[in-house]
């Protein structure tokens, strides 16, 4: 199980499931509602999700860069990003600093590695992809490990 909240814990929540993916995403768009370098997520199935105080505020981005609506979940209090959901897919993406088990994750998947920042270096057993991975797809960039 794992579990987590924002930062005033007014957002709290349980997860009966194991991650359906783990990733590092460099894309512009995470650049850019992250306010940082990239984004890291976890994401687990909906039906495997319970918010237990009140549910995340959200904002949906109808114009992204990559084409794909993306709604940011964020506690309106104070402000964590808790993650983003993808209306196409059945998974939430929870940030992973707002999970308690955060320290116990190893994030290997790397995507939209051609928008990464120029400073970002990548673990020797990374893989990182040139865009997106989308259902076992995607194409692998070379990197220097």
């Amino acid at each position: 199980m794992y579990s987590g909240r924002c930062k005033c814990e007014d957002i709290s929540f349980e997860i009966k499931g194991k991650p359906t993916w783990k990733v590092n995403c460099n894309c512009n768009w995470c650049q850019k509602t992250s306010g940082s370098a990239f984004r890291s997520f976890v994401l687990f199935n909906e039906k495997e999700i319970k918010y237990l105080g009140k549910k995340p505020t959200s904002y949906e981005d109808k114009k992204t860069d990559h084409g794909r609506s993306m709604i940011n979940l964020f506690c309106s209090n104070c402000g964590t990003l808790i993650g983003i959901k993808v209306p196409s897919i059945d998974e939430q993406h929870f940030s992973i600093g707002v999970l308690d088990q955060r320290k116990d994750i190893n994030i290997t998947d790397n995507i939209w590695g051609e928008e990464a920042l120029q400073f970002i270096n990548y673990s020797k057993d990374a893989e990182v992809y040139k865009k997106g991975y989308w259902n076992g797809t995607g194409e692998k960039m070379k990197i220097k490990k």
